[in-house]
This record gives structure tokens, sequence and C-alpha cells, in this order.
């Protein structure tokens, strides 16, 4: 049996990355960012998975900063925005190493 396009279906949805961390607690939360905040913050064609592993250390400053300010949703979902990426660009910028 094939697989056929469903009529109505609504458009693919975007790609998130996700990864966990943890709390000084020890809960799990959730990071996540979408490809496209991560491909805008930086052009190289390497991917939404290289550029996550390229970046992982400024992402996890990021959500470290943001957990600290913000909190989590009800869900422990913690979403890094491209906002948040411009903010750090243009805020303490971004070592050699982080871009």
């Amino acid at each position: 049996m094939s697989l056929i396009r469903k009529n109505g279906a609504s458009a693919p949805k975007e790609l998130g990355l996700f990864w966990p961390m943890q709390t000084t607690e020890g809960a799990t939360i959730d990071v996540f960012i979408f490809a496209s905040a991560l491909q805008a913050f930086d052009a190289d064609p390497v991917g939404p998975v290289g550029l996550l592993k390229r970046h992982r250390p400024l992402l996890e400053r990021l959500a470290s900063e943001k957990y600290e300010r913000d909190g989590v949703t009800g869900t422990n979902l913690l979403h890094i925005t491209d906002h948040d990426l411009r903010g750090a660009q243009a805020g303490d910028g971004i070592t050699d190493e982080e871009a």
C-alpha cells in the first residue's frame, strides 16, 4: 500500500531542533530552536544539525540565561528564537569559536 497526499492537509511544519538540558534542581528541560532561525543567524550551508553543533555553546548559554530570566512553559519547553540570537550577536557579540 502506498502513501498519497491527503486532501486539505496543512503545509509541512518547520523543522525544529531539540536537545535536553538539566536544571540545577535536576529537572530536564527540552530546549528548541527552529532551523530557519539558525540558518538566518549563520548562512553556512552545513545544514541545521551542523549549525546546531557549531553554535551549541552559544545556544546553551542563551538557554540558561533565558531560563533564569523567563522560566519555561508548562510542558518544560524553552524556545530559543531568532530574536535571542540577534540579541546575543548585538549584545556582547559572539566569539570566533561560536561563529
